[in-house]
């Protein structure tokens, strides 16, 4: 009878440590940049990468596609199920594209990045958000480029 109860404690002590091992979040992450590098259709060549802050814009660069880059910083080695990065890029007033992709995992930099390629051609200010969804903490960063065409 002693025995059983010893075993009887013993695996509950385990199921329960080992719940609250299962249970540890990782922290929260965070978007640390949205890297943007404009590409020329028309010469099959990378541009410089928009800083943020910049003065960089266009006009009647109607070849000009944009590779967008969300850089995501957390814990390296940790993966959160359902934890998510939502971008949405509008062109003007009009929805350009809206994704919401699983942040995967954290790599040995303490970092994950998630792409999106802006099709050419864009004639109003492209506005680039990026939030992440399904944490505590909220976290987004907003990016513009200027776009214009005319004559």
């Amino acid at each position: 009878m002693k025995i059983t109860k010893i075993i009887v404690l013993t695996a509950l002590i385990l199921s329960l440590s080992a719940a609250a091992v299962a249970q540890k979040k990782a922290a929260d992450y965070k978007i640390t940049n949205v890297r943007i590098v404009p590409f020329d259709g028309a010469t099959g060549e990378f541009g410089e990468e928009i800083k943020p802050g910049g003065d960089r814009s266009f006009f009647n660069d109607l070849s000009i596609s944009l590779f967008v880059a969300v850089e995501i910083s957390g814990e390296k080695g940790t993966f959160e199920a359902g934890r998510k990065a939502e971008i949405t890029v509008t062109e003007g007033k009009k929805l350009k594209t809206k994704k919401l992709e699983q942040v995967g995992l954290i790599g040995e930099g303490g970092k994950f990045y998630i792409p999106v390629w802006l099709d050419s051609a864009m004639c109003s200010d492209v506005k680039i958000t990026a939030r992440l969804v399904g944490q505590k903490t909220p976290s987004s960063v907003t990016r513009t480029v200027p776009f214009l065409c005319g004559e």
